[in-house]
C-alpha cells in the first residue's frame, strides 16, 4: 500500500507528510533530519519497486482518464507512460470487451467497489491483442480507481492450447479399436467413445454426466463392477476377462485408476474365446468351423466327390448331409467346367474366386460367390469351397442403386439449395435449386471455388484446414447472386475428412432466409424507433443521453428539454386518433428541423417529446432552443381540412447543475414541464429547487398510501379480454383502481410510480394478486367454465427473493389452477437484468402459470431478448395498430410481427381496441386475442359478475 500510496501521492505532497509522529529522543534539529532522510530512503525503495513491478499499476479518474502508471505499460503495452497520462483507458480495450468493461466500471460505483482477476483483451502500440487479468479498487472518497494488471497472454494461449489437446485426445479416442470410457470417484461418467455408449443401446451424451449404474443397469449383476472398484479403491491397474450378457459378449477389459477417477478401456474378443472353444474340441474340428460358418463350405476330394459339407451347405442346398456326401460337384453347379477348370490348375496355398450359378436339389439356381482353396493332408489332395450366396447382396446393390437415384432425385427436387465440393474448395455439384437463387447456370457454379460464391461465410476461413471443423448447423451466410445482390442464406453443412484430418469433400445445404433477415432488420429498427415519427425512441434516448454524460468535458453544459403539448387530447377527442397521429408526425418533422445534427430529439410516447442538446452558452443557449421550439410549434397545421394550432409545455434541466444522472435530468425537466403547463402552456420554464409542487404531492399519495389496503380503499377491476376467432370471453385483467378518501378515484399512473418509489408495489402487487386469484377461483366455481386472470407485475417484485414463494403461496390458498393465472411483465422490467429476470420466470413457469410480456413494441422490442425467456404471450401496445412506417403499411407490420410471435410459438393480444375496424383488422392479421374499449371498460367485481351472467346467457363465454 505505501508503494501505491507513493506512486499516486499529489506531487505537491511534502513526504514527511505520509509518516505519523516520531517520539522525539534526539535534539529536533538531528531528529528531524534523521526522519526526512529515512522517509526519503523509503520513498525512493517504494517508487524503484513500483517501477520495477511487473504488473502495470495504474490511477485512473473517474471519467476513464489515466492519470498515473508506472513503466510496465512500456513492456505490456508498448507505450511510454507519458504516452498514457491523460488517455482514456477504452482506447486500449479490444471492441469486444469494452461493454463488458463498461458495466464493471459502472458497478464499481453502485456498491461492488472492489473487482478481482478480470480477464480482459487489449490492443498493444503494435496492434497485437494481448490478454490482461485486472484487479480494481473503487475509492468513493477520491473518486478514482486504483488499477493493478498482469499480463496473462501466454497462460491464455496455453489453455487454448490444453484445449485444443483435449479436442485431438477425443478424436483419438472415438478413432480407437477398443470401446473406451471413463468415471469420475463418484462414478459419474465423465467421456464415453461410440463404441462404449453402443454396448449399452445409448449415445455418448446421453451417457456423459449420469451414474455409471443408471446409464448400465446391468453392470451391477456382472463381475466387471467388482474389478473396477477395486482398481478405484487400491490404485491399481486392473486386467481381467468378462462376459457382457445384454450382448452375450466376451471382453477383454483394462482399468486405470488416475487422479480424476477410473479409466476403462474393453476389446471384443469373442471371434477368440469361440476359436479357443473350437480348438478344444478338437473332435469336433469341421463341424464346429462348418456349423458355425455363416456361408456353406463344402470340400471335396481331388475328383470333385463331396466328402464334407457344412449346416449352411445343406441348407442352402435342400440336401441333407448324408445326401450331399453322395454327390459330386457337377451335381450342384451349373457352370462345372468353368469350376473344373480351376481345380485342375490351382496349386496348394493357392486361392481363386469364381463367380456362377448354384443348383438346389428342386432344381432351382442362385447366384453364389466361390472361393477355391487347395490342400492336402495325409498326402491326399483337397478342395475347399466357400458358397456365399450373392443373391440378397446383388438386390441389395439395385436397391441401394435405386436409393441413390432416388436420393438424386430428391436433391434435384428440394427447394433448399445445395453445393458439394471437393477438399480444396472447389464446387464438384449443385442443385437447380441453388442455380435459382445465385442466377448461374450449373455449369457456370462446377469449377468455382466456394469463395467466389460466399459473400459472406464465417466457417469458410477453417473449414479446409487440417483438422478443421467437421459440422456447421443453423449458420447465417450470404450468397453473392449473379446480379451483384445478397442472399441470405441458413448454411447446414458437413465436411468429411481422411484419417490424418485432411478435408475430402463438403457437403452443404442452404435455405433462403432473406425475407426473414428483412424482418428482422426492420424488427431491430422498430426496437430504437417510435414507429408513428422514426424518431428514436426511449431506449435508444436512455442509451444515447448515458454516452453523451459520460464522455461531456468538464465544465460542459448538457440540456434536457421535456416537451409535452398542450391540449393533444382535444385534438384526439374532437377530431380522432389518426387527427392526433398527423398532428404527431407533424411535430416531429418540425422538432427535426430547427434542431442542430448534433442534438438528439426522441418521442416517449403520447404527445411527449424530449430534446438533448450540447449548450456552449449555458442556460442561454438552452432557452434560445426552447424558444425556436415554441416557435415552430405555434405556427398552424392543417389536419383534414381544418386548421390547428399546436403549442406546448416545455421543462427545461441543465447538467451538472440540476442533475449528474439521465434519471435526475428527467426527472427534474418534468418538473418543470408541469411548472410550464401550470402557468397555461406554451412556455418554456428551466428547472427550480423551489418546484416542489409534483414532489408535495407524490409525498401526499405516499403518505396516504400507508394502511390504504387495510382501511379497503383499494380496489381490482378486471376487463375482459376475447378471443378473436370466436369473439367469446376467455379471461381478464386484474387492474387495480384507488378510491381515495380525499382525492376521490386517483389515476394509476399517478400512484403506481410513488408505489414504485417508495417501495409499497411489492405489498400492493401481492394483494392485487390474492384478489384476482381469489375471485377467478369462486367464479370458476359459480360459472362452471375456467376463465384465464391476467396480472400485472412490477420490476421490483420480479426481483424480490420471495416473489415465486408469493405466487405459489396464493396459488395454494386461492385453489386456483396454475393455468388459468397470467403474470403481465414489461418489456423493460425483462432487461434491467436479463439473466436474473430470465431465472425468476423459469421459475414461474415451473408452477404451471402463463408469462405475458405488456406493452411489448413501446421499449427495447428484441425477438433475440425473448428467445431467452419462457414467455407465452405477447401484449401488443394499441400505438402499433393503424399507423405506418417507411412504405410499410399497419397491416404488413403486425402481420409480421404477429407471424414472427407465432414462430416463436407465443400468443398475441393487442391492446387499446376502440373501434370495429381495429377488431377487422386484427383479425385480419391472424392476432389471438384484444381486449379495449369497444369490447368493454374495466369495472368492478360486482359489474363484471353481472357482465359475465348475461354473458353466459348468449354463448359468448368459452366452456373448454
Amino acid at each position: 500500500m505505501l508503494l501505491v500510496s507513493y506512486l499516486f501521492r499529489s506531487p505537491s505532497m511534502p513526504l514527511h507528510s505520509m509518516a505519523g509522529p516520531v517520539p522525539c529522543t534526539t535534539s529536533p534539529t538531528s531528529h528531524h533530519n534523521e526522519v526526512v532522510e529515512q522517509l526519503s530512503q523509503l520513498a525512493d525503495e517504494s517508487k524503484a519497486l513500483v517501477e520495477n513491478s511487473l504488473d502495470i499499476i495504474a490511477l485512473v479518474d473517474e471519467f476513464g482518464n489515466i492519470l498515473r502508471i508506472n513503466s510496465a505499460a512500456q513492456e505490456v503495452l508498448g507505450y511510454a507512460p507519458s504516452d498514457l497520462m491523460g488517455m482514456k483507458y477504452s482506447a486500449l480495450l479490444h471492441p469486444n470487451d469494452r461493454e463488458t468493461v463498461a458495466e464493471v466500471d459502472a458497478g464499481l460505483r453502485v456498491g461492488a467497489d472492489i473487482v478481482r482477476e478480470l480477464e480482459t483483451r487489449w490492443i498493444r502500440a503494435d496492434g497485437e491483442t494481448i490478454f490482461l487479468s485486472l484487479s480494481v479498487r473503487w475509492s468513493e472518497q477520491k473518486r478514482v480507481m486504483y488499477v493493478t494488471a498482469r499480463d496473462i497472454t501466454e497462460k491464455i494461449k496455453v489453455q487454448q492450447e490444453l484445449q485444443k489437446s483435449k479436442d485431438q485426445l477425443n478424436v483419438m479416442l472415438e478413432s480407437v479399436g477398443d470401446a473406451f470410457f471413463a468415471v469420475d470417484y463418484q462414478w459419474t461418467v465423465t467421456y464415453a467413445n461410440r463404441k462404449a455408449a453402443a454396448l449399452v443401446n445409448t449415445m455418448p451424451e446421453e451417457a456423459i454426466g449420469r451414474n455409471l449404474l443408471e446409464v448400465a443397469p446391468s453392470l451391477q449383476h456382472s463381475p466387471a463392477l467388482a474389478n473396477y472398484q477395486r482398481a478405484m479403491s487400491t490404485g491399481k491397474p486392473e486386467f481381467f476377462e468378462v462376459f457382457w450378457e445384454p450382448t452375450s459378449s466376451w471382453f477383454d477389459a483394462r482399468a486405470y485408476p488416475s487422479e480424476d477417477g477410473l479409466s476403462v478401456y474393453f476389446y471384443d474378443i469373442t471371434p477368440w474365446r469361440e476359436a479357443e472353444k473350437a480348438l478344444r474340441k478338437n473332435e469336433q474340428r469341421f463341424k464346429g468351423l462348418f456349423d458355425q460358418a455363416g456361408d456353406a463350405i463344402i470340400i471335396t476330394d481331388v475328383h470333385t466327390k463331396i466328402v464334407d459339407a457344412n449346416r449352411r451347405a445343406c441348407e442352402g442346398l435342400g440336401y441333407s448331409h448324408e445326401e450331399l456326401l453322395q454327390l459330386s460337384t457337377v451335381d450342384i453347379d451349373a457352370d462345372f467346367r468353368s469350376y473344373n477348370d480351376v481345380v485342375s490348375t490351382l496349386q496348394t496355398d493357392q486361392t481363386q474366386l469364381i463367380r456362377g450359378l448354384k443348383r438346389r436339389k428342386d432344381g432351382s439356381t442362385f447366384s453364389a460367390e466361390v472361393q477355391i482353396s487347395r490342400f492336402e493332408e495325409d498326402e491326399n489332395v483337397f478342395f475347399q469351397a466357400i458358397v456365399r450366396d450373392v443373391t440378397e447382396r446383388e438386390e441389395a446393390q439395385r436397391r441401394s442403386q435405386e436409393s441413390e437415384q432416388r436420393l438424386r432425385d430428391i436433391i434435384e427436387m428440394t427447394p433448399a439449395s445445395y453445393v458439394l465440393s471437393d477438399g480444396t474448395g472447389q464446387i464438384t455439384d449443385v442443385n437447380p435449386a441453388l442455380c435459382t437463387a445465385s442466377g448461374y447456370a450449373r455449369d457456370e457454379l462446377i469449377g468455382r471455388h466456394l469463395a467466389q460464391l460466399f459473400a459472406f461465410c464465417p466457417w469458410h476461413g477453417v473449414a479446409f484446414e487440417r483438422n478443421g471443423p467437421v459440422s456447421a448447423h443453423g449458420m447465417e451466410v450470404v450468397i453473392k447472386n449473379k446480379a451483384g445482390d445478397d442472399i441470405h442464406v441458413l448454411f447446414n453443412g458437413s465436411i468429411k475428412r481422411d484419417a490424418e484430418g485432411y478435408a475430402q469433400s463438403l457437403t452443404g445445404f442452404m435455405t433462403d432466409i432473406t425475407a426473414r433477415k428483412q424482418v428482422e432488420q426492420r424488427l431491430e429498427k422498430l426496437a430504437t424507433r417510435d414507429t408513428l415519427t422514426d424518431l428514436p425512441n426511449r431506449a435508444f434516448l436512455d442509451e444515447r443521453l448515458q454516452q453523451l454524460l459520460e464522455v461531456s468535458p468538464p465544465g460542459a453544459s448538457v440540456a434536457v428539454l421535456f416537451i409535452d403539448l398542450d391540449r393533444f387530447k382535444e385534438v384526439n377527442d374532437s377530431l380522432g386518433h389518426n387527427a392526433g397521429d398527423v398532428l404527431i408526425r407533424e411535430v416531429s418533422c418540425r422538432l427535426r428541423n430547427v434542431l442542430r445534427p448534433s442534438d438528439i430529439v426522441a418521442r416517449l410516447g403520447g404527445d411527449e417529446f424530449v430534446v438533448v442538446a450540447h449548450c456552449s452558452q449555458g442556460r442561454a443557449s438552452a432557452a434560445s432552443i426552447g424558444q425556436k421550439l415554441l416557435g415552430t410549434l405555434s405556427k398552424p397545421l392543417d389536419i383534414g381540412g381544418q386548421e390547428i394550432f399546436a403549442s406546448a409545455s416545455i421543462g427545461i434541466s441543465m447538467f451538472p447543475q440540476d442533475g449528474n444522472t439521465k434519471e435526475l435530468l428527467f426527472q427534474t425537466a418534468d418538473i418543470a414541464m408541469y411548472q410550464a403547463k401550470g402557468a397555461g402552456g406554451s412556455a418554456c420554464r428551466f428547472f427550480e429547487p423551489q418546484m416542489s409542487v409534483v414532489a408535495k404531492k407524490k409525498m401526499s399519495l405516499e403518505l396516504s398510501m400507508r394502511g390504504a389496503i387495510e382501511r379497503k380503499e383499494f380496489e381490482v377491476y378486471f376487463q375482459p379480454r376475447v378471443h378473436l376467432a370466436s369473439m367469446s370471453v376467455v379471461g381478464m385483467e386484474a387492474l387495480l383502481r384507488w378510491n381515495h378518501p380525499e382525492l376521490g378515484l386517483v389515476s394509476p399512473a399517478e400512484f403506481i410510480p410513488v408505489a414504485e418509489e417508495r417501495g409499497h408495489i411489492n405489498e400492493l402487487g401481492r394483494w392485487v394478486l390474492q384478489e384476482a386469484c381469489a375471485y377467478t377461483s369462486s367464479m370458476r366455481e359459480k360459472f362452471a367454465y375456467p376463465l384465464c386472470v391476467s396480472v400485472n407485475v412490477s420490476a421490483r417484485q420480479l426481483r424480490s427473493s420471495e416473489f415465486v414463494d408469493q405466487v405459489a403461496d396464493v396459488l395454494e390458498r386461492s385453489g386456483l389452477p396454475p393455468s388459468l393465472l397470467e403474470l403481465e411483465i414489461t418489456e423493460s422490467s425483462l432487461i434491467e437484468d436479463i439473466e436474473g429476470s430470465a431465472t425468476v420466470l423459469r421459475e414461474l413457469k415451473n408452477l404451471g402459470l402463463k408469462l405475458a410480456v405488456d406493452d411489448f413494441g413501446t421499449g427495447y422490442s428484441s425477438l433475440a431478448y425473448l428467445r431467452r425467456f419462457p414467455i407465452d404471450v405477447l401484449k401488443l401496445d394499441r400505438s402499433f395498430v393503424m399507423q405506418s412506417q417507411d412504405g410499410m403499411t399497419s397491416f404488413d407490420f403486425i402481420k409480421a410481427f404477429v407471424d414472427m410471435a407465432h414462430a416463436l410459438k407465443l400468443s398475441v393480444v393487442a391492446e387499446g381496441i376502440e373501434t370495429s375496424d381495429a377488431l377487422d383488422f386484427l383479425r385480419s392479421a391472424a392476432c389471438n386475442e384484444v381486449q379495449g374499449y369497444f369490447i368493454a371498460r374495466p369495472m368492478p367485481l360486482a359489474a363484471f359478475t353481472e357482465y359475465l351472467s348475461s354473458l353466459e346467457g348468449a354463448g359468448c363465454v368459452r366452456k373448454n
